[in-house]
């Protein structure tokens, strides 16, 4: 099959939409920074030959792209559960994007305004690769996510298949930290490949936890020289990841949490990829995060805790922390890679060693003890006393996550849109900002307290896992027709 290539300037520099025509063509349009091929493209980094372009042969890969084999076209969904990609099948054959907003505006498909559970959608995630829902209606019919695994079409019809489990020998501490360090190191070569349109460099994250120190310590080894540090969690508690950045030997690059909402509506990229915006502290370091490979702990909660009770290759998560990037990182241009989801489909075997002899001077007392993490770290000479004491939150809740200006455009939206309720026998959300400051209020004040109370921290809040408002659970279909409109304004090909 061959493929056809349109670059656009001004989209998100690396997102991408392909259309495949039965039995015909395949075309691409493309960000300025997606690398193409004459038979594969990708905005994508793995632990690999980046020249061989064998993305689609490892569980490892971060970011997306598709491969051309034998006449079958596979798109390929990252290796973890932070990110997907998506596709629609009509009449004329298939469109697959990296981007949601992308793939509506392209296909000219229109999501519900007045659907109430996106945000419950796409965070069923955490129930794992088995229990996900897999769809979103549109009217032009349902879009399919696939996230840790494969779309696959031959000319006539579109396949969808899960990645294979990949066994690896994890039986003792350095094995598995061996295994990590070795493909942080294979991923260096590729990010830096003199062939690539744009080479990347490692960035970290930091922060007083467990996970974020962990996988900056191991991913210095592999060249990595700096890490983002968020000032304050959820609560205006200091955090210190600076400090533990400087222990590591890192530059820490300081982010103050709050400083997104004088950006002036930058959380809507977020809330256009899951109906969060979680993540959205990340904003104002869009100029640190360009061509890097952002290398975080997301899921390590499961991963490294002692009791974690579901250990099943099915990927159940605590939450879904970390998909509200997935668009946002497109216009940012950097590549998102959670080091913690690599092996995870072998979660009953990290988890055997978390809870062997071996790591027991690495078990701290209380319920808050992940013994491979602190290892790591303190191998990395960064004293017990300074990370994993607390369990801290950083995420953006519900509660807060829209600036002043986004909050009274989505209330324009809403007010435009309310007839759709009428039209559907349902009661539209209601518009008082002052029922919502209080409802807010009362809400942080709750998570606060319990936050900050030893063993009732679980009982708190738990980021994305909040329950949006009736005014703000809509956000998601307002959101993504604003990021749509930046897609098709520049878009010229009508025959889609």
């Amino acid at each position: 099959m061959q493929i056809e290539y349109y670059c656009i300037k001004q989209w998100a520099p690396l997102a991408w939409i392909t259309r495949c025509r039965v039995n015909g063509a395949i075309t691409v349009w493309h960000g300025s920074q997606v690398e193409t091929r004459p038979d594969w493209f990708c905005e994508a980094v793995w632990p690999g030959s980046f020249d061989a372009g064998d993305f689609d042969r490892t569980d490892l890969v971060a970011g997306t792209g598709g491969r051309c084999r034998d006449n079958i076209v596979t798109f390929v969904a990252p290796g973890n559960t932070v990110d997907r990609i998506l596709s629609l099948q009509t009449g004329n054959g298939l469109l697959v994007s990296n981007s949601l907003p992308c793939l509506l505006a392209i296909s000219g498909a229109t999501t519900d305004p007045t659907y109430p559970r996106y945000y419950e959608d796409f965070t069923s995630i955490i129930h794992g690769l088995s229990a996900y829902k897999r769809t979103l209606a549109t009217s032009l019919g349902d879009i399919h996510i696939t996230m840790f695994g494969f779309v696959t079409w031959d000319g006539r019809e579109a396949a969808y298949a899960s990645r294979d489990v990949i066994w690896r020998d994890f039986s003792s501490f350095a094995r598995y930290q061996q295994f990590i360090e070795e493909n942080l190191m294979a991923m260096s070569g590729n990010i830096t490949d003199r062939t690539r349109k744009r080479s990347y460099r490692f960035l970290a994250t930091a922060s007083s936890g467990y996970d974020s120190p962990a996988i900056a310590a191991l991913a210095r080894a592999a060249g990595c020289e700096e890490a983002l540090c968020i000032d304050k969690d959820r609560f205006g508690d200091t955090e210190n990841g600076e400090q533990v950045a400087a222990y590591l030997g890192l530059r820490p690059i300081r982010v103050a949490r709050n400083a997104w909402r004088e950006l002036g509506g930058s959380e809507v990229l977020f809330i256009a990829a899951d109906g969060t915006s979680e993540a959205v502290p990340l904003a104002s370091a869009a100029t640190a995060l360009a061509g890097r490979v952002l290398l975080t702990g997301y899921h390590g909660d499961k991963v490294w805790a002692k009791d974690t009770r579901d250990l099943s290759e099915n990927i159940v998560r605590g939450d879904s922390s970390g998909l509200s990037l997935s668009e946002y990182r497109l216009w940012a241009g950097f590549i998102h890679c959670p080091v913690t989801f690599w092996g995870v489909r072998q979660i009953g075997a990290i988890n055997s060693l978390s809870n062997s002899e071996e790591m027991r001077p690495w078990d701290v007392p209380g319920d808050y003890s992940r013994p491979i993490p602190r290892r790591i770290v303190e191998s990395a000479d960064v004293p017990r006393e300074v990370f994993g004491m607390v369990k801290r939150a950083s995420a953006v809740a519900f509660t807060e996550f829209l600036s002043p200006p986004s909050l009274k455009a989505y209330r324009a939206w809403l007010a435009q849109h309310r007839v759709e309720w009428l039209k559907r026998g349902r009661l539209p959300p209601p518009l008082s900002e002052g029922y919502e400051r209080f409802a807010g209020r009362a809400l942080d004040i709750l998570g606060s307290a319990l936050h900050k109370t030893p063993l009732l921290w679980r009982l708190g809040p738990q980021t994305s896992l909040d329950s949006p408002s009736r005014l703000r659970r809509y956000a998601f279909a307002w959101a993504v027709s604003e990021v749509s409109l930046r897609y098709r304004q520049y878009f010229k090909d009508d025959s889609i």
